[in-house]
Parts: C-alpha cells; sequence; structure tokens
C-alpha cells in the first residue's frame, strides 16, 4: 500500500468498521450543521483554528453514517504525506478502490490546485455533497470567489459566543430577567473565566493546563500560518504581534509601527495583512462619510482571542477595560455588524451602520462609579450620538445596569457586557 493510501485511511477509520471518536461527537456547536445537508451547494466553513470546523464535519460524517452512507471520503491537508499530492489525484487513486459520494476537505488551504477541480467535480455533480473547511481568509477567497461564485454556502465559524460557553459549563437560562442571587453569582465567575481564558472550545472544556495549550494555539498561528506559509522573519512577526497585544483597543498607524519597530512600512503591512488573513488580529477603520478618510485614518487593533492578551503577554487586572472592548467588538463582528469607530473632538468605541447611515453607538468601559469617569464616557458617547442623531443607545460595562437620561430626548442604557451579549441574542451566529 503505498504511503498517500495509508494517509488516507488514517482519516477515514469508518472505512476500517471503526467508530468516529466520542470526543468528537460529545459537544455541539449552537448551529444545525446538518440542516445544510438539504443544499446541494459547496459548504465552506471558515474562521481561525481551533475553532472545531473538524468536530463539526465529523458530525456530518457521523449523521451520514448513521443513515448508512458510506461512501464517504475525508481528507485533512495538515497532513504532510496529503499535501504532496492535488485533490484530482488524490481522489483519482482512492477511486480506484472505492466509490465517492460524499467529500470532505479539512483546511484546504494547504492543498495544491484545488479550485479548479472542485468547480468541475460541482459542475458535474461528481459527488452528492461537498464540504470544505479553511483557515486562511485570502487564500480561501482568493481561490473560489470568482471559480466558485453562486456554487458555495460560506459559513464563519467563531469562538464560543457566551451563550454557548455557559452550556459547555451546563449552566442553564431559563429568563435572563428573573436570575436568582446565587445563579448572578455563578454567572459573574462564569463570565470573569470567558474573558480570561475566552472562547476556544477545546480550552473551555479542558480542565488544566489551559495556558500550555492555548500557547500552542498561539505557535501554531505564528509559525504553522504565517511564518511557514510565508517563509518571513519569525522574530520580527513575532515582536510585532507583541506590540499589538500589548495596545490592544488602541490606535495605531502603519508609520508609527514602522518607526517603533525599526521596520519599513512595506514588511509592517505584508505582516499586517498575514494577522488578518489567520483570523489573527482585527482592524477598526473610524467612521467617515468619505470613504477616503476612513483609508487614511488611524486604525484600532483587535485580537481574534483575549487568551493571547491576558495569559501571554500583560495583566488581566490592569486592562480589563480593554479587554471589554475587544470582547464585544468580536461579538459585533459575529452579529454581522458593520462597525467603525467614532472620532471627532472625542472618541467612542463603536459606531453600527446599516446601509451607509451610522444607526447605534455603544461605548465599554469597566465601571461608572467614578464620578469623573462616567462624565467622560457620557460626554463622548453623547458626541457620537448628537453627531449622527441618533436618539438612544447603549454604555456596557463590567457589572452595572442603569439608564442615564441627558435631555435634548437622548437615552443612554447601561448593561452588562455578560447580560448584553445573552439578552441580545437574537442574531445569526455563523
Amino acid at each position: 500500500m503505498t504511503d498517500l493510501l495509508k494517509a488516507i485511511l488514517d482519516w477515514n477509520i469508518w472505512l476500517e468498521h471503526q467508530e468516529i471518536p466520542k470526543e468528537f461527537l460529545w459537544y455541539k456547536r449552537d448551529i444545525d450543521i446538518l440542516k445544510y445537508l438539504k443544499f446541494k451547494e459547496i459548504k465552506i466553513l471558515q474562521w481561525a483554528r481551533r475553532t472545531w470546523k473538524s468536530t463539526l464535519l465529523y458530525q456530518v460524517i457521523d449523521n451520514l453514517l448513521k443513515h448508512w452512507e458510506k461512501n464517504i471520503l475525508y481528507l485533512n491537508f495538515d497532513d504532510e504525506v496529503l499535501k504532496q499530492y492535488s485533490l484530482e489525484e488524490i481522489v483519482n487513486r482512492f477511486k480506484e478502490k472505492k466509490e465517492v459520494d460524499y467529500l470532505f476537505l479539512d483546511e484546504i488551504q494547504n492543498c495544491k490546485n484545488w479550485v479548479a477541480y472542485i468547480r468541475k467535480a460541482y459542475d458535474l455533480r461528481y459527488f452528492k455533497q461537498i464540504w470544505i473547511t479553511g483557515s486562511n481568509s485570502s487564500l480561501i477567497k482568493k481561490d473560489y470567489s470568482t471559480l466558485l461564485t453562486w456554487r458555495n454556502i460560506t459559513l464563519n465559524i467563531f469562538t464560543l459566543k457566551f451563550n454557548e460557553f455557559l452550556r459547555f459549563k451546563d449552566f442553564k437560562i431559563e429568563d435572563i430577567d428573573f436570575l436568582s442571587t446565587e445563579k448572578i453569582i455563578k454567572m459573574r465567575t462564569f463570565f470573569e473565566e470567558y474573558i480570561t481564558f475566552w472562547a476556544f472550545p477545546e480550552v473551555v472544556i479542558r480542565k488544566w493546563n489551559k495556558k500550555e495549550l492555548l500557547i500552542n494555539y498561539f505557535n501554531d498561528f505564528i509559525y504553522k500560518d504565517i511564518v511557514g506559509r510565508y517563509w518571513v522573519n519569525a522574530n520580527n512577526v513575532k515582536k510585532l504581534a507583541n506590540y499589538l497585544l500589548s495596545n490592544i483597543s488602541k490606535m495605531f498607524s502603519y508609520r508609527k509601527l514602522s518607526r517603533i519597530l525599526n521596520l519599513n512600512i512595506e514588511t509592517i503591512q505584508d505582516y499586517l495583512n498575514y494577522f488578518y488573513e489567520t483570523y489573527l488580529f482585527f482592524e477598526l477603520q473610524k467612521y467617515d462619510y468619505s470613504v477616503k478618510k476612513q483609508l487614511v485614518n488611524p486604525k484600532k487593533i483587535y485580537s481574534i482571542d483575549l487568551w493571547f492578551v491576558n495569559l501571554l503577554w500583560f495583566n488581566f487586572s490592569e486592562n480589563i477595560g480593554r479587554n471589554l472592548e475587544n470582547l464585544v467588538f468580536i461579538e459585533l463582528k459575529r452579529r454581522w455588524k458593520q462597525v467603525y469607530y467614532h472620532k471627532n473632538k472625542k472618541e467612542c468605541d463603536f459606531v453600527i451602520v446599516e446601509w451607509l447611515k451610522p444607526v447605534e453607538v455603544i461605548q465599554v468601559t469597566y465601571s461608572l462609579e467614578d464620578e469623573e469617569t462616567r462624565k467622560r464616557e457620557i460626554d463622548w458617547i453623547l458626541e457620537a450620538m448628537k453627531d449622527y442623531g441618533i436618539k438612544e443607545w447603549l454604555i456596557l460595562t463590567y457589572d452595572e445596569e442603569d439608564e442615564i437620561i441627558p435631555g435634548d430626548g437622548l437615552k443612554i442604557k447601561v448593561l452588562p457586557v455578560w447580560k448584553w451579549m445573552i439578552a441580545k441574542d437574537d442574531f445569526t451566529t455563523y
């Protein structure tokens, strides 16, 4: 048997009448992944590493096996053997031994020459279903955006939202507005854990060695997804990542980064693009009615997950306000919001835009108990509300709830971040 066929069998244990390991089936994400079996289009699951895209594929495969569908081929292109072949070579070699009705392709960005074959396979109905995952937004979109237009359904598989986190902890909420004191205390404890280790599924369910696992994740982002793919200087990539992690939610410019890190602007831009492509970091633009001004203004930086910030670089308690802001930013992306920051004379964290018009403003702060902080935060959000003609909106805090009526028909609602994340859980998550 060739090394290629051995590698295929390693990933397709059901071909030797073995069951899929239970750890892939015990925990379910809050996505009805099986409903997509009803659609003929290619299913593309994308987002960062370790969000359980592979687990979702295994759960689909398990469902097919239970319905006596046996002609299934799963290929994980993190496998060093599979990386050496084109997709067409692999499938054709396997089909010499066995038919394939269902094709599952994991970490497709590591596969050679896959798009043209997948288009042909889809158009000529080689398979009943094709499922794909990828962890690099640029490579995936660049490859399929043209050739697979109208042929795919794309699902963004985020890290766990807070509701999922609570479910993984076996903590149930019947009504957010009627919680006992005991449940509120427990909720706060879980929320602190959520923003400390945050939301990678495997980290949430693991009871020990969380930090070691997270460090391995970080190294995979740096060395596998960036250094190994683009052949760039590892020390310089980590130096930029370290700087950004220590300046989460702060403004930056290419010129400033170039000066501080002693790297040329083109290198900075390349590295940032690699970070964005692998979902390690995200940038936020300033809102302006002029698109040109949006592009040239300083940007703000956010991380995919707070565990980098909390565990690797600086003290959680000293930076909780910025951590909360990062958390809210990722939640807004999960809710498919078009989001910017506001800056005029004052700054407001988030402006939500719909159909080119600002419709919501959100300010994030740890606490409003200090009078000076309270006045500053209210002044900042009021400027944005008045600039955009918005009559009411939101300040999110760690654990405070209130309603502020500053006059002129304006109203500011104050909510704990954890309550906002649960109470407004009325959106499409994936």
